[in-house]
């Protein structure tokens, strides 16, 4: 796009190199140097303010308090639980004979990096363990999916502090511990299955006291950032609005410059 003259508006050639405009003469780099600078000056004071604003709601909603400390460190509690017995079961096979002790952290790394997908899947379409497989199956997804709202918690709890926001975290922990508590019920289903089928291949099942400590964890998340949300959503009310701000902001900073 062809460059123009900003004080005449021709159009300049491609070989009008020189600093002034050839029809009008008007120093083109200087142009209204002044008005420029102080359009940057404002820009870049308005974008300031506006950084603090959001800085200081996401520290308020992070650490403002005791209440909010506690919360942002209750984030973490429930990975606990990822370390803890989850399910216990006896495993009989012609030459091999073991009982295992499964806790999230060994499900990921013992059976679900070496799984082969496909293998499941013919499983689940089978006649005799079809079904147990399925409920074993379900049983994981809901752990993987409790697991994930877990961890985006910790990162919506971060974002949505700027705007002191709170009510995504309250929906992420009730359906983490929403999954929690169904996964171990697909898990006694398993253990239904499995002595229904007979046969001896999987004996001894029990549930761990995993369940029982993640489901309450994620309860408690759930808990406090409904109690944090309410001082929150009352801090919103009565703290100045962002334009009311950043119009304070610059007052103070244009005060400060004058003096």
């Amino acid at each position: 796009m062809a460059a123009k003259c900003p004080e005449c508006g021709r159009t300049l050639k491609a070989w009008n190199i020189k600093a002034e405009c050839p029809y009008c003469g008007t120093n083109i780099p200087n142009y209204k140097w002044e008005e420029r600078l102080e359009e940057d000056s404002d820009t870049a004071e308005n974008a300031f303010a506006k950084f603090h604003y959001k800085l200081a709601n996401f520290k308020s909603a992070a650490v403002g308090s005791k209440l909010r400390i506690v919360r942002l460190v209750l984030t973490f509690a429930p990975l606990i639980a990822l370390v803890l017995p989850l399910y216990k079961f006896t495993l009989n096979l012609p030459f091999y004979t073991g009982t295992k002790t499964v806790s999230f952290l060994t499900f990921i790394l013992d059976y679900l990096l070496k799984t082969d997908i496909g293998s499941v899947i013919k499983l689940v379409n089978g006649e005799v363990l079809g079904n147990a497989v399925l409920m074993v199956v379900i049983a994981c997804v809901l752990l993987l999916l409790s697991v994930v709202c877990g961890v985006l918690n910790f990162f919506v709890l971060l974002i949505s502090g700027i705007k002191m926001r709170y009510m995504f975290n309250v929906i992420l922990n009730a359906i983490s511990a929403v999954c929690f508590g169904t996964a171990s019920v697909f898990f006694v289903l398993f253990t239904n299955s499995c002595n229904t089928l007979g046969g001896g291949i999987v004996t001894n099942c029990s549930l761990g006291f995993g369940f029982i400590v993640g489901v309450v964890l994620f309860l408690v998340n759930f808990a406090m950032n409904i109690v944090v949300g309410k001082g929150l959503k009352k801090q919103l009310r009565e703290q100045p609005s962002m334009e009311e701000f950043i119009e304070n902001e610059i007052a103070e900073l244009h005060s400060a410059k004058a003096d």
